[in-house]
């Protein structure tokens, strides 16, 4: 399945190392090409697989950081998430403060769990074990990051305007971090196997809208602030890369030893 996407890449670096002035720096510097070679290859998850995970994660985690560092010292974002936070406290009313409250327990630890559950039950049933580890790491990598990351900022929650009472720390926002974690890599299987699957753009459109939902839930109930919810987005979308990358290299790993078979 992400077979496809990575040789189509990887023919295409096989092409660009055919080119004249590639072949004679390759015959003065053949270890350095042919090390920069090995890493655009998809022969294993050391490949191009690998490549594009440290690109990805050290892009994500340099955005991450950075937001991180202007929640704590600039006071210009802070200034927007009181904005913001206050804007949806006065547009809040009773009726749609209860629909949404209710809607937010999804995010919560017991909703995670019992999507994730159903979720792996589903994967296991269908023989496909990979993907149920991918999805793992994705969910409880996200989980553990978060307890970390919450504990390290001790950024306090929005004062005097949230709808209920919560006692961890605020950033990043956990329900949007675990959202992404569990709901958006559900989403990105799905889409692998949309061929298979009965209304998979459906799927794909609801798993979207529940994410930014999730998020906006957060800041309207105010008990997350803009930047917070960004933060568990980022994080969230982190563990996702890694668990992709984790289900490239057992899928890589099964197919070769198909073959040697």
């Amino acid at each position: 399945m992400f077979k496809k996407p990575f040789t189509l890449i990887s023919s295409q670096v096989d092409k660009l190392f055919e080119l004249p002035m590639i072949k004679e720096l390759e015959r003065k510097h053949p270890k350095f090409v042919g090390f920069l070679h090995d890493r655009l290859g998809v022969q294993g998850f050391f490949g191009l697989p690998f490549t594009t995970l440290l690109i990805a994660v050290f892009v994500n985690f340099a955005v991450l950081s950075e937001l991180s560092e202007h929640i704590v010292n600039s006071p210009g974002m802070k200034a927007v998430d009181t904005s913001v936070t206050m804007f949806f406290f006065n547009l809040r009313t009773d009726l749609l403060s209860s629909a949404i409250y209710y809607f937010t327990q999804l995010g919560s630890v017991y909703g995670v769990g019992f999507t994730f559950v159903t979720a792996m039950g589903v994967l296991l049933l269908k023989g496909k074990w990979h993907h149920g580890v991918a999805l793992l790491v994705s969910v409880l990598g996200s989980g553990i990051s978060i307890y970390f990351t919450k504990a390290y900022f001790h950024r306090e929650r929005p004062m005097d305007v949230g709808y209920y009472d919560l006692s961890s720390f605020s950033f990043p926002s956990g329900h949007a971090a675990g959202s992404v974690a569990l709901v958006g890599m559900l989403c990105i299987l799905i889409y692998q196997e949309r061929d298979q699957i009965k209304a998979a753009s459906a799927w794909l459109w609801l798993g979207l809208l529940y994410i930014l939902l999730i998020g906006f839930s957060r800041i309207y109930l105010g008990v997350h602030f803009l930047t917070d919810v960004a933060g568990g987005y980022l994080l969230g979308s982190l563990w996702v890369m890694v668990a992709l990358s984790l289900l490239e290299f057992l899928l890589l790993h099964q197919r070769r030893n198909r073959h040697s078979v």
